[in-house]
Parts: C-alpha cells; structure tokens; sequence
C-alpha cells in the first residue's frame, strides 16, 4: 500500500514539469511565427532573427561588378555627380552682405573654393584667387567659402593677407556637407547651364576648366 501511494507522488512532478515544458514551447512560437511574418512582409526582422542571418553575401561569379562599374561607384561616392542638383545656398560674408549661389547660376561661370585660414594648402592657393578675382570677376563669380571658423578670426585674416575677394561664412559647416566636401582646399567650377563640370583639389586643373569654357 504504502509502495503505490510513493509511486504516485513521484508521478504528480514529473507530469508537472512535462506540462510545463510543452507551455515554454507553445510560447516560442507565435514569436517565431512574427519573426517570419515581418520577412515576408518587407519589415526588419527581430534583434535575434539579425543575429543569425549572414551579415553579407559573397556574390557569384556572375553577380561581381566589372572594374568600370566599381570605378563608376566609387565616383559617385566622393564627389557630386556632375548632373546632379546643385545645392543652393545663402550665406553671410564678412563684409556683412547675404549672398545666394542661385542670384549667379545662369548667368555667370562659377567657381566655389571651399576652405580655412589653418590650411595651409589654402593659404598657398591666396595669391592665385587674387588674381582670378582681378582678371575674370567680370565673367566668373568666385565665390570663397570658410568653413567653420568665426567671422573675426576670419575678417583678421583676409586683411592681414589682402584678399581681394570677399568670404563667405558656412559656419557650422552645413553648405560643406551637402556639398560632400572631404578635404580643404575644394574646388568647384558651375558651368552657365548650372552643371558641375570640374570637382577637386587643384585649383590650377578648375582654372583651366574655366579658361576652357571662355574659350581661351
């Protein structure tokens, strides 16, 4: 009698986790069902469902891209294509005057030099500026852009280094960015139809660019 009694007790737990098991199991699965639900739908999967997927696939034979087209993304990646939207943009000058890139495209050959009074790369290319200021501001509007720095450091600077031209402020750097520049000096010529046709570092490259559409 009392074997039969023991016997029971020791059933009545082992039924009870076995219930509890098939309960955790039954919960697992409506998440799974989501997980797959939202792959279906197009919609992110779940932290864990990321975790486990491939975080990139190697592609076949087939699927590689030729040297053109990798050398075609990789353009497009540093610089603005040359049919692209030109950002526009207003800035202050240290002479105290609003100035748009849209009042000049159209109408005038552009060049934007985007730069800073601690580059010294910049500060090379002064002399230079001032010429193309002196000989070509009746066809070319050059447009001078300081990055980041504040207009009394940068109004000190152009009267120490006689700069003919005037200087724009982008001060938190916003014009910069849309303009994906990577490094100072940056230059950009705009052609009349409002195109970029030349984007780089020299500025002799942008001057002959330049000298190219007035046909000289």
């Amino acid at each position: 009698m009392k074997m039969a009694i023991l016997r029971k007790v020791m059933i009545i737990p082992v039924v009870g986790i076995f219930l509890m098991a098939s309960s955790c199991k039954a919960q697992k699965q409506p998440s799974e069902q989501t997980e797959v639900s939202q792959e279906k739908a197009g919609l992110p999967a779940s932290d864990e469902a990321r975790q486990k997927a491939p975080t990139e696939q190697k592609p076949s034979a087939e699927q590689k891209p030729s040297a053109e087209q990798k050398a075609s993304t990789e353009q497009s990646k540093s610089s603005p294509s040359k049919t692209m939207l030109i950002p526009d943009f207003t800035l202050q000058s240290i002479r105290n005057q609003k100035v748009s890139l849209s009042d000049f495209v159209g109408n005038k050959i552009i060049l934007i030099n985007f730069w800073a009074t601690w580059c010294p790369y910049c500060v090379a290319e002064i002399p230079h500026l001032n010429k193309i200021e002196k000989s070509l501001s009746e066809q070319v509007k050059f447009l001078s852009i300081d990055i980041g720095e504040k207009p009394e450091k940068v109004q000190s600077f152009a009267k120490q280094k006689g700069l003919l031209f005037d200087v724009l402020l982008d001060q938190q750097g916003e014009v910069a960015r849309r303009y994906r520049v990577r490094g100072t000096p940056t230059n950009i010529v705009i052609d009349k139809k409002g195109e970029i046709v030349y984007y780089g570092y020299e500025l002799n490259k942008a001057e002959q660019v330049i000298m190219s559409l007035l046909g000289k």
